[in-house]
């Protein structure tokens, strides 16, 4: 079972990875865009009429991503009232009822978000030649890392308990946010 939770473990390492990653490449692509923007508009007195448009998607998606790694690294706020004043055998069970939570809360988006996708599907944007698909699927993407860096939470927290309390070459990740 401590093999399994190592796998689980690395796996669930490297998709935050490759969403940190991402972010920093949409947190790049977006202040380009919006400086694209600005210089063309107050220098070259010549309005992009996309960079606007273009930068509000490009954040709605750093948004999503960046509350899934965040959910992960456990870099959310969080009222500790309860969970600082309860026994330790309550405690465990106290942090699986919130990523439960929190599962849940991807299940809703994964679920209302496709449904979303449904309903944009025709729509494109006012003025970029794309569809409305590509900002609303945040959403469900969203919702997926949710209720995978969850799950993979609760799971190893079973399987072998003291694995998540190992040194992670992401710890110092959220050091940095």
């Amino acid at each position: 079972m401590e093999k399994l939770a190592r796998n689980l473990l690395f796996i669930d390492d490297l998709v935050l990875k490759i969403t940190l990653f991402l972010c920093g490449g949409l947190l790049l692509m977006m202040v380009l865009v919006a400086g694209l923007g600005v210089v063309f508009r107050f220098i070259l007195h010549n309005s992009l009429s996309w960079s606007d448009e273009l930068a509000a998607y490009l954040f709605v998606w750093l948004t999503c991503l960046g509350a899934a790694a965040g959910a992960k690294l456990r870099v959310h706020p969080e009222v500790r009232v309860l969970a600082d004043r309860c026994p330790p055998a309550f405690a465990q069970t106290l942090a699986d009822l919130t990523d439960c939570v929190v599962l849940g809360l991807g299940v809703v988006f994964v679920m209302y978000g496709g449904d979303m996708l449904d309903l944009m599907g025709t729509e494109t944007a006012t003025s970029l030649p794309i569809s409305m698909v590509y900002p609303y699927l945040s959403i469900p993407v969203c919702g997926a890392l949710l209720v995978f860096h969850s799950a993979v939470r609760i799971a190893v927290s079973h399987l072998a308990p003291g694995a998540q309390t190992r040194p992670s070459l992401l710890q110092g990740v959220s050091e940095h946010i």
